[in-house]
């Protein structure tokens, strides 16, 4: 599956790492994986504009996991949104996460 990785971001200082670690744990699982931790930090570009990003970036997934902070991220709750109507695999724990193989 192609997946999309959600949770916060803003405010939280490690939130690189946090989304690293579950990036490489779906890649070991033979699923490919959005990133949206992977994008650039540039004052030019804005909230909004990185969340129209991370919104495309959803819309190529076909399922998405949820970090356990993502309640308190007004842009992830927005992609849960998105992820619902679009009828994706939603998944809030890796170990519910099935191998690709």
């Amino acid at each position: 599956m192609k997946f999309y990785i959600a949770g916060k971001i803003t405010g939280d200082p490690d939130y690189k790492q946090k989304f690293n670690k579950v990036e490489e744990a779906l890649a070991r699982l033979g699923h490919s994986v959005m990133n949206p931790s992977s994008l650039g930090n540039y004052p030019e570009f804005t909230w909004q504009d990185y969340m129209f990003i991370c919104k495309a970036m959803l819309m190529k997934c076909n399922a998405i996991l949820f970090l356990p902070d993502w309640a308190e991220s007004k842009g992830a709750t927005e992609e849960h949104e998105q992820a619902l109507l679009n009828h994706l695999a939603v998944y809030y724990d890796i170990s519910d996460v099935p191998p690709a193989y």
